[in-house]
């Protein structure tokens, strides 16, 4: 099945302004209100840049909510701003902070192989020192791609879960986020690159077990490569029929199916959930993955709005009191919002870090990095200014998993 593409779907950006007192009945249409910028008022929500894929459009016109389209085409806006950049320009950042680390080449982001290019170039420069394993599969996706990942510690090769705390971080669940995955190969690269030199680096990488997995959904990505190969598609789901939300399709089957509207059950929906809780191999394959494990803190990375989110994801309600402390510390830097999902934006269901917390009893947060301006497919001259905001986030994240209960 790989290589096969069709036309890539249109996409719009839409501001929608929605009365407080009608918010339910929004939320009822599926929308991808996650990515999006949000402004409350007492009187009125406004969802600005909404990304609508065509079928959501019609569902939106027949609404009775009021709405204005601000990009028609955002896969064309994003793909020619990024046609405008210097990546050579922006690769002098690297220089600033200290790290080896190339921008891709697609509009600054990495392509495919140029993830699995850069996976193998750290394991062959820094496996001999035995800090890195090289790029392992926990699975397949729909279309039969490797769900890659790897390991950073002091004995990489070695299984030491019983003497060290495992952490895991994962990025491009949804194909149309690719400044999480960035954000996590700087932070391989700083990890490698300032292990002899900086001893808070040295210590998480003696005492931790590091899982990476920067792309989680690569049928999706692929879709956006082919169709857009200087970046900017909008493909979310992955590629199994009109496509999964990943992150509606995670159990158990209760937070799945929670009444609250919180994932979408049409397909044509950039939220649809799947017919079942882990019905997706790239799904599944995380699960699985993470119970063979005893990880104690995850963090999942998605763009975009300077969020920072812990579960639950299905209720207005903490998931535990820690969350509130590593969100404190987490976004000192970064200087992020935080909360549940439904505090900040919406209340979803079938999300991963709710599905991390009650059932292996992970920590798991998300980060929605980026701003309104950066969108999805920001400018190239910010993907290593993002990565850096989020580096102390990363570090703490890792050190919370001494800290944390299981």
């Amino acid at each position: 099945m790989l290589g096969i593409y069709a036309a890539a779907e249109n996409y719009a950006l839409v501001d929608i302004r929605v009365p407080v007192e009608q918010l339910n009945e929004f939320y009822q249409l599926g929308l991808a209100a996650d990515e999006c910028e949000l402004i409350r008022g007492q009187q009125e929500w406004q969802f600005r840049n909404l990304p609508v894929n065509e079928w959501e459009l019609a569902q939106l016109q027949k609404s009775k909510f009021s709405y204005l389209i601000t990009v028609a085409d955002a896969a064309k806006f994003y793909a020619e701003r990024l046609s405008k950049d210097d990546l050579a320009e922006a690769q002098k950042q690297a220089v600033l902070l200290g790290t080896s680390m190339k921008l891709g080449t697609m509009g600054g982001f990495y392509k495919w192989e140029e993830v699995q290019q850069t996976l193998d170039a750290l394991a062959t420069q820094y496996g001999g020192r035995n800090l890195i394993t090289q790029k392992f599969s926990i699975g397949k996706s729909f279309e039969g791609r490797e769900l890659y990942a790897i390991k950073i510690s002091d004995n990489a090769d070695q299984d030491e879960q019983a003497q060290e705390k495992q952490v895991l971080y994962t990025a491009l669940t949804h194909a149309r986020e690719p400044q999480g995955m960035m954000t996590l190969f700087y932070f391989m690269y700083y990890l490698l690159e300032n292990y002899d030199t900086n001893s808070r680096v040295r210590s998480i990488v003696d005492n931790h077990e590091i899982y990476i997995v920067p792309v989680v959904n690569p049928d999706g990505y692929c879709y956006n490569q082919k169709n857009y190969p200087s970046g900017g598609g909008m493909q979310r789901k992955n590629r199994n029929g009109s496509g999964i939300d990943l992150n509606r399709n995670f159990g158990p089957y209760d937070l799945w199916n929670y009444p609250n509207g919180g994932s979408s059950t049409s397909s044509y929906s950039d939220t649809y959930r799947g017919t079942a809780p882990f019905s997706e191999k790239e799904t599944a394959a995380l699960r699985d993955f993470t119970l063979t494990k005893n990880i104690r803190t995850a963090l999942n990375y998605h763009t975009y709005s300077n969020l920072f989110i812990y579960p639950w994801g299905y209720k207005n309600e903490i998931a535990h009191p820690m969350f509130v402390t590593m969100a404190k510390d987490m976004t000192k830097i970064n200087g992020y919002s935080y909360g549940t999902a439904q505090g900040l934006l919406y209340a979803v269901r079938g999300d991963s870090d709710s599905w991390f917390f009650q059932e292996p009893k992970v920590y798991a947060v998300t980060i929605e990095i980026g701003s309104s301006s950066d969108g999805f497919w920001p400018s190239s001259s910010r993907i290593f200014t993002l990565a850096e905001q989020n580096l102390e986030a990363n570090l703490l994240l890792a050190e919370y998993a001494d800290k944390v209960a299981k």
